[in-house]
């Protein structure tokens, strides 16, 4: 159990991470060939000639094979280097593999050593004259750890990264190979200077650390602890969050927290801990708070807590705060006990208006549940909404909470995607539709818990990354009046998958009766990771079957993947927390065009919601490049003649430049409604019959005219027909009632 009264640095949250913690960090870029499992380097004499080729094999800890949450690739499987036919191992069986140690007086100025038992091949080519040096001595390899990040316009901090570096190598296999005789030509067997260099070029990088989830933090400062009667030795990572003390998003909390009074609060037999004090609570939930701030109209200094949706005032937030559930229970003689559940709870108070009623208070419970699954320490949120008042209320009130509230919460994407899962789950799934955030620009303390901390982020499938990370077997949470904290007795390496956010499909394939047989599917950015992570093979590598990888085509066009319907199931199939997590399921579309033939629509082209937005800003840089080049002189000559007119005096060039961006936006205003309808047509792509709309739509693969139009099956004389109409909603006013999609612009398939 973490001493709580140990976490006393003041900042918002503390983070200890133990030598085998870091070990396993070390060994999750082995998994990922980011630490090589063997090199080989060239050996010259002075004047450069080849004398001999050296390689050097890394042998993680047998334990490793233990360790992993996963299986591994099944290429990579007794290929784990190409001297397995010299009977050296992939893995090793010394009992200090990989054994990390904090340097308290390092002469290099280094923060830990690791011990390794690597294998050296000298004269590789010439097996006559061949040495092998097999996992047999060890050498310390002394690295130094320092943080890396990016600091914003906004003084914030982002892409948070630990910089590995290795400083020095020493032990009894540098002193043996160092002690080797010289090669018949006189030449050094072995040189330390060459060796390191050699390793530094596979071991120095700057590597994710991501104990901010991506987000922006205000401040990140490490510590080194030495092992005492209650503590081992551990580093320590202390993070402000960016939180506001104001309604204004520049009102934030001044500078805090000082790393001289941190204290080593993890325990003995644990390899990581995680905590923050009493006073965070309150930091917490009064950010929350200020989230919820808008100026009051009219006002440039007033502000207001609505609950607004499509600008309408439904409510009022009054006062979030965040604290410790506890439960009370009955005893002898009339006595109660309480105790802590170890559940942290957010609690929304507000009141809701109602007209021609009395606005109820509600207080919007969410909680955040410790779960232990598969063994490990995760965590569910779960909600409940107390009203003062009618119960026929919730259904609407929870409406607003997705569509309003839950994004502003800061909770964080995962988080936040979990809530809205259960509130979904009470309220049906057409009022959370298309409202789940795709992005945070700020960290929230759910984000840096590192019982699951990511260390890298690769594209081993041109559809979907695969994250890699450390995950913590935590057995002792506490969640109470002192704060929150937890320690974890054990680590593994483990894997998670996000799908391309931006993922379309852009056409089908067909067999040769003409039936649709599968999907292709844009894979923007590929580029950097042809010649990489598509091809790489580590062990944690993780891809799917293709059928085809297609080139980019003209200026519209990226990396195309085609997929048989069976492949794209398999990928559906694959869950985490009942989420699908390597394919986007149900992508959504808009009906544009119809192939109309003797009145009945034939083929339907669509193009994704996802799309409309690009192509639009692609249709403004189109426009704005254009009219620029042809217009330049005359806008800039209207431009200050306006200004002239205006100011009586000669305008500054910043004035100038200015009026000028003015008008060429006004004019990209103008000319945009015509051109958006020819970039659309250039880019659409997608069409098909409504019954084949329909089929992929009940396999989850899309959604055509998400609650607008409703899949219809008609059986007549033994055959069925299956096509779209217009969703009718009669309690709306002025709703058609015909098809519109009739009403559509009309093209000819190239297809019919």
């Amino acid at each position: 159990m973490p001493a709580q009264e140990k976490i006393s640095s003041g900042f918002d949250v503390e983070f200890l991470m133990g030598e085998e913690y870091i070990k396993y960090f070390l060994l999750n870029s082995m998994e990922t060939g980011s630490i090589p499992w063997w090199s080989s380097q060239e050996v010259k004499d002075p004047s450069g000639n080849h004398i001999r080729t050296d390689a050097t094999v890394t042998h993680p800890p047998e334990e490793l094979n233990a360790k992993r949450r996963y299986p591994v690739h099944p290429e990579f499987l007794g290929r784990e280097h190409p001297f397995i036919e010299l009977g050296i191992p992939a893995y090793s069986a010394q009992e200090d593999e990989f054994t990390v140690t904090f340097l308290q007086d390092s002469p290099v100025g280094a923060d830990i050593s690791v011990k390794i038992y690597p294998t050296i091949i000298s004269n590789l080519e010439d097996p006559d004259n061949r040495r092998i040096l097999s996992n047999v001595l060890a050498v310390q390899l002394d690295i130094k750890f320092a943080l890396a990040f990016t600091t914003g316009a906004d003084n914030l901090l982002s892409d948070i990264g630990l910089q590995i570096e290795l400083l020095d190598i020493n032990g009894p296999l540098i002193d043996a190979a160092g002690s080797l005789p010289p090669d018949e030509n006189g030449n050094p067997v072995f040189s330390k200077a060459d060796t390191l260099a050699t390793m530094k070029q596979q071991l120095d990088r700057t590597v994710d650390f991501s104990v901010a989830g991506g987000g922006k933090i205000a401040s990140i400062a490490l510590k080194k602890f030495f092992a005492d009667e209650a503590s081992p030795n551990a580093i320590g990572v202390y993070i402000n969050l960016v939180l506001q003390n104001g309604p204004n998003r520049t009102d934030l909390l001044p500078e805090r927290g000082n790393v001289d009074e941190a204290q080593n609060f993890l325990p003995l037999t644990s390899r990581m801990a995680f905590g923050f004090a009493a006073e965070t609570y309150a930091r917490l939930g009064n950010d929350l708070f200020q989230k919820m701030a808008v100026l009051k109209e009219g006002s440039d200094d007033e502000f207001e807590y609505p609950l607004e949706e499509n600008g309408v005032t439904r409510g009022k937030i009054k006062g979030i705060r965040m604290y410790p559930e506890t439960i009370i229970t009955g005893g002898t003689g009339g006595a109660t006990t309480t105790a802590f559940t170890n559940v942290l709870i957010i609690d929304v108070h507000g009141e809701y208006f109602i007209d021609n009623f009395f606005d109820p208070d509600f207080h919007l419970i969410i909680r955040l549940v410790p779960v232990q699954k598969d063994g490990l320490l995760d965590f569910d949120l779960d909600f409940d909404l107390r009203l003062s008042t009618l119960g026929q209320i919730v259904v609407f009130f929870l409406e607003m909470v997705i569509t309003v509230f839950v994004p502003k919460l800061g909770l964080g994407l995962i988080f936040s995607t979990i809530l809205i899962i259960r509130i979904i789950e009470k309220i049906g799934k057409d009022a959370a539709a298309g409202v789940i955030q795709t992005e945070l620009d700020k960290t929230s303390f759910l984000d840096t818990l590192p019982h699951k901390l990511t260390v890298e982020k690769r594209r081993w499938d041109p559809l979907y990354f695969t994250t890699h990370r450390l995950e913590a077997a935590v057995d002792d949470l506490v969640v109470n009046n002192d704060g929150f904290a937890f320690s974890a007795h054990d680590v593994f390496v483990g894997k998670k998958f996000e799908p391309l956010p931006h993922m379309v499909i852009r056409a089908a394939t067909r067999d040769e009766a003409g039936a649709v047989n599968g999907l292709v599917y844009r894979a923007k950015d590929l580029q950097p990771y042809l010649e990489t992570d598509l091809v790489f093979i580590f062990p944690a590598a993780d891809r799917l079957p293709v059928s085809q990888l297609l080139d980019p085509r003209g200026d519209i066009e990226s990396y195309r993947v085609a997929l048989t319907i069976d492949q794209i199931n398999d990928r559906l199939a694959t869950e985490d927390k009942g989420v699908k997590n390597k394919h986007l399921p149900n992508i959504q579309y808009l009906p544009k065009q119809v192939h109309v033939i003797k009145h009945q629509i034939d083929k339907i082209m669509a193009v994704s919601e996802t799309e409309i937005p690009e192509i639009e800003q692609a249709t403004r840089n189109l426009l704005r490049s254009e009219l620029r080049t042809q217009n330049d002189a005359a806008y800039r000559q209207r431009a200050q003649a306006e200004l002239e007119a205006e100011l009586g005096r000669t305008p500054t060039t910043e004035e100038v430049n200015a009026r000028f961006n003015f008008i060429l936006d006004q004019a990209v205003a103008v000319a945009f409604g015509g051109r958006i309808r020819t970039e659309l047509n250039r880019r659409m792509s997608f069409d098909l019959e409504p019954f084949e709309f329909a089929d992929l739509q009940q396999k989850k693969f899309m959604i055509l005219g998400l609650d607008k139009l409703d899949i219809i099956t008609m059986r007549r004389n033994g055959k069925t027909t299956v096509y779209y109409r217009d969703h009718e909603q009669p309690f709306e006013p002025n709703v058609s009632r015909h098809d519109n999609l009739l009403a559509l612009p009309r093209y000819v398939s190239g297809s019919s």
